[in-house]
């Protein structure tokens, strides 16, 4: 989020929640909640409108001023939902253009109409009861207009990494159960384990130079062939690119040199073991960063093996 903005932070489940305590139009805080990595709040049913209406009332309890949220024309505080009638009159679509398939509009709304004198487009949730009388209750959803300005709440994301490998020219293939290691440039590493190549739900987000797995017993794939491949790169005979450089430049440095050699040639022989892999996604470019909003394909290139023919695969 943008430095200075107030913000109240909860969660329920493994979904995280932003709310976001700045009062701006339906079309800013959609672009802001897809500019953050996740999308305004969805509620798909009473029972998770029930335990969202409960946090909130809680927030406004003990954290957060009704004075953020402003007051609305039915003295009713309202925020923003990603529900949005702006393509088809009364066809109502989440941000993604997925049905609203649940709704809790109130009799005072118009969403099913349009309203004289404005175009009410966009779902707002009420989140406190208004203080005068009033057609809509406290959990119930009313219509706004493009220039109608509501606090709003990102919902993240959820979780979804998949880790793999590409041996050779082949199709990736998921990694087994088995734990990385995520090694920061200080002295926390994290340890998470993989079921099927799917990472584990992340507890906080994490930062990291490079993975290693937690027993060095396994294919790493480094060969000769790696050696005469880095040479050839070096001497100008060839030019390597994409995960191929990624592999051949061990130290990291942006360039393949001797150095990268000698470290394959050690490994060979056995004075050293490189355990060092890292991650790189689909348009080739290393990760370091993931949180547990992060949905991503990840492959798992072992450095040193510059053929890509590691295979991960336990040796016993």
């Amino acid at each position: 989020m943008s430095a200075g903005l107030a913000e109240y932070r909860f969660s329920l489940g493994d979904r995280s929640y932003t709310w976001v305590l700045t009062q701006t139009t339906w079309s800013t805080a959609s672009a802001a909640a897809t500019s953050a990595g996740g999308k305004l709040l969805t509620i798909s049913s009473s029972a998770e409108a029930s335990e969202i209406q409960t946090t909130l009332s809680d927030a406004l309890d003990q954290h957060v001023s009704e004075l953020f949220l402003g007051l609305q024309a039915d003295t009713g505080r309202y925020i923003w939902l990603g529900a949005n009638d702006t393509a088809s009159e009364n066809t109502w679509v989440w941000e993604d253009n997925s049905d609203v398939t649940y709704s809790n509009w109130s009799s005072a709304s118009n969403y099913a109409s349009r309203s004289l004198g404005a175009e009410l487009d966009f779902a707002g949730l009420n989140v406190k009861a208004p203080v005068s009388n009033s057609n809509t209750t406290i959990g119930q959803w009313m219509d706004f207009s493009a220039t109608d300005e509501l606090t709003y709440i990102i919902e993240a994301a959820s979780q979804a990494i998949t880790i793999g490998s590409e041996v050779g020219s082949a199709a990736r293939v998921l990694l087994a159960n088995q734990s990385l290691v995520f090694v920061s440039s200080g002295a926390d590493n994290t340890t998470v384990s993989m079921t099927a190549g799917t990472l584990a739900t992340l507890s906080q987000e994490i930062s990291f130079t490079h993975v290693e797995f937690s027993s060095q017993s396994y294919d790493h794939g480094i060969a000769i062939s790696d050696v005469v491949l880095q040479l050839r790169d070096i001497v100008g005979l060839s030019n390597l690119s994409g995960t191929q450089k990624i592999a051949a430049d061990i130290d990291g440095d942006g360039d393949i040199a001797i150095s990268d050699v000698v470290s394959n040639l050690r490994h060979i022989v056995g004075l050293d073991t490189i355990e060092q892999c890292v991650l790189v996604d689909t348009s080739d470019q290393i990760v370091s960063n993931l949180t547990n909003s992060t949905i991503a394909d990840l492959t798992l290139i072992q450095l040193g093996d510059v053929d890509l023919s590691a295979t991960f695969v336990d040796i016993v």
